[in-house]
């Protein structure tokens, strides 16, 4: 009897696919129509779940099998599912599924959330291409209490919080207990204003089988098969009527419920026609669905690729275990940010080991309700229409001096004087992800670059870097999908103005319509500076000329003054030898005592010029676009007058002017930054060789 069983049931799982759909007598469109379901047909799939309280599989299925009100019997893995005449399908879990998957998991909680109220039309970030690098993330974690550490809802939260173009951008809700109640069916039904969905829950199936057979083993061909995702809300029975017609004002089909251990609640899960109904089209997603035995069945495949119109949708062949599901994640995730792949490549390039033949398995029940699991595999599958989705913007502007990505307000070193009625020039450097540079070559990738709108460099295609004299400079990057490609004095065709921000846009041309984009505002400041220190009743005061790199420090307790230039070397005065130049990287620790801030945030900046370069190098690098990122640091005013105050550690105040550029670091002592005109003349001075030891 057992070997029958398991041999139909393992026919189940790996045939639902190809079944046909055939009419059981209630399958026309009133069965996801609630509109046009009495309440009484609507409670009573409920009634008939109390019915069902504490008894055996066996024992169940039998007993809807002789209700003649049941139109409609489904047998899944530990799972039944039912209609009663037109009603909702309703299921029936019996066990918990297996410990530590994505299968079905019913648990009870004591309360359940109505629909929330949106007011807000639905914002399609993606459709907006003049805005494509700000984009949104939904992450929905139902199960965050069950799945706990293994949680890989975590890996897309942890990987986009601090990337540039999600930043802001993350919607990510979650059950962190077993009560919580976190998540509305609204939810589910705002894909339409996010760039990438992330859910992380339980699924399973059943499949239909005929209502005159007595026994499962009886063979017989089931003609219908259904996928379910659990949403993780609970809703309390005597709710029900009310959410009925929540249900009907927001026009929401493809609702399932769902027994639990507790006899006065329900659970509510989703399948494909919910998706069907509450989306037309899906343009441009990126969309995960991480759950178990969602490939059983093509509905919620199809149904994702005939809306999708460009995107690519993810989800699980059979039950999975959730630490698999957060390794599989977690690689897939690196490869569109760390490499910039678009989701088909990240998808081939996650090692096999990772998403194909994972250890899996489902739970069997005999008629007496025992528990047997079979061993099987599973499998990481892609449902991808229309264009390759990048998961970021794989386009970047870079700060030359310190290799690291450009910040909103930062100054930028353009050359040239200030309004006086000639353009300036710059060098861009820029970052471009996704492709070796031999794809690059082959697709004849090209840049484009735009200085307050106006282009400035049209479709400039870079490789090959055949000619070491021209004004194009390409690199490789931190991996082989990375490469920085440098545009050296490139015209700007305008005079700039002193103290004015500079929208600065870069577009990466390649494959077609595809394209990255990046625009961000930059300052061109004053690029020479007054730096005033004090610190235990030192004072110091520095001129920094950005023209010729010079930097002049007077330190008047001392009756001291010195140089430092471009290339390292430090000017000194002496009675006996007059002026000396040489260079004095050991004198940083001894200065270092009488500035008033920790040196170590001065370690990573860059090493052109001499070690006092560091102070005026660190108003450029420390930016509020840092600062909102960083953990010890906490935004306490702003703007204020048009200043931003940051306190950082609990007791050093970071204030930025109205044009966002550092003004001043108070802890102990200050340094205060002044960005006025300064010529900083250096001494005629003999070179001075420090003896080695």
């Amino acid at each position: 009897m057992r070997l029958f069983l398991l041999l139909f049931t393992l026919f189940l799982l790996f045939s639902c696919n190809e079944l046909k759909k055939e009419n059981t007598g209630g399958t026309d469109e009133v069965l996801d129509d609630f509109s046009k379901m009495p309440d009484s047909i609507f409670m009573a799939g409920f009634k008939m779940l109390e019915t069902l309280e504490e008894t055996s599989f066996s024992k169940a299925l039998a007993l809807l099998q002789k209700e003649p009100n049941v139109t409609e019997i489904g047998v899944g893995d530990s799972l039944l599912s039912f209609r009663v005449s037109h009603g909702p399908l309703m299921l029936v879990p019996f066990g918990e599924g297996i410990p530590g998957t994505k299968g079905l998991s019913v648990r009870p909680l004591s309360t359940f959330p109505l629909l929330t109220v949106q007011n807000e039309e639905d914002h399609v970030v993606a459709a907006q291409r003049e805005d494509r690098e700000h984009k949104k993330a939904l992450i929905l974690a139902p199960y965050l209490w069950d799945f706990g550490q293994n949680e890989d809802a975590l890996v897309p939260l942890k990987k986009l919080e601090n990337q540039r173009n999600y930043r802001g951008g993350i919607t990510y809700k979650a059950n962190a207990t077993k009560n919580a109640q976190n998540i509305s069916l609204d939810d589910y039904a705002s894909f339409d204003a996010y760039d990438v969905v992330y859910l992380s829950s339980h699924g399973s199936k059943t499949c239909i089988i005929k209502k005159d057979e007595i026994e499962i083993i009886s063979g017989g061909d089931s003609n219908m098969c259904y996928t379910f995702i659990s949403t993780g809300i609970q809703l309390k029975m005597t709710e029900a009527i009310k959410l009925k017609q929540q249900l009907v004002d927001k026009g929401y089909k493809g609702i399932y419920f769902s027994k639990t251990k507790d006899p006065s609640m329900a659970s509510i899960y989703l399948g494909a026609q919910f998706f069907k109904d509450r989306y037309k089209n899906l343009e441009g997603k990126l969309i995960i669905f991480s759950a178990c035995q969602l490939g059983q069945r093509n509905d919620l495949q199809q149904t994702f690729e005939s809306l999708m119109q460009n995107g690519q949708f993810f989800f699980w062949q059979n039950t999975v275990n959730a630490d698999d599901a957060s390794k599989a994640f977690n690689s897939l995730f690196e490869r569109m940010l760390e490499y910039g792949e678009t989701a088909p490549k990240a998808f081939k390039n996650i090692p096999d080991e990772l998403k194909d033949n994972l250890p899996s398995s489902f739970v069997l029940l005999d008629e007496n309700g025992k528990r047997d699991t079979v061993d099987t595999y599973t499998y990481l599958r892609m449902a991808s229409q229309g264009n390759a989705m990048h998961l970021i913007e794989p386009v970047t502007f870079i700060d030359e001096k310190t290799h690291q990505p450009l910040d909103e307000g930062q100054v930028f070193p353009f050359e040239g004087i200030f309004e006086d009625g000639l353009p300036e020039s710059a060098d861009f450097t820029i970052e471009l992800l996704g492709y070796d540079q031999n794809e690059m070559q082959q697709g004849n990738m090209a840049v484009t670059l735009k200085v307050d709108g106006e282009t400035v460099l049209d479709k400039q295609s870079f490789l090959p870097d055949s000619d070491p004299y021209d004004h194009i400079e390409v690199q490789k990057g931190k991996n082989e999908k990375t490469t920085w490609v440098t545009f050296k004095g490139i015209d700007l065709r305008k005079d700039l103005k002193k103290n004015n921000s500079v929208k600065l846009e870069a577009l990466f041309h390649f494959d077609g319509e595809h394209y990255g984009y990046q625009s961000l505002q930059v300052s061109t400041g004053n690029s020479d500076m007054r730096i005033e220190m004090e610190h235990g009743g030192d004072h110091i005061t520095m001129y920094f000329d950005a023209d010729n790199y010079g930097l002049k420090m007077v330190v008047p307790k001392e009756n001291q003054t010195m140089y430092g230039d471009e290339q390292g070397f430090m000017y000194v005065h002496s009675d006996e030898e007059g002026w000396m130049k040489t260079e004095m990287k050991g004198m940083f620790a001894a200065i270092g005592s009488k500035i008033p801030i920790n040196l170590d945030f001065l370690k990573d900046l860059p090493t052109k010029g001499t070690f006092l370069h560091k102070i005026p190098a660190f108003a450029a690098t420390l930016t509020i676009a840092k600062l909102e990122q960083e953990p010890r640091a906490k935004k306490i005013s702003g703007p204020v007058d048009a200043k931003t105050i940051f306190m950082a550690d609990g007791h050093v105040k970071i204030t930025f002017d109205d044009k966002k550029r550092l003004e001043s670091i108070e802890d102990e002592g200050y340094i205060k930054y002044y960005y006025e005109p300064q010529t900083v003349t250096f001494p005629k001075a003999k070179l001075f060789q420090m003896p080695s030891f």
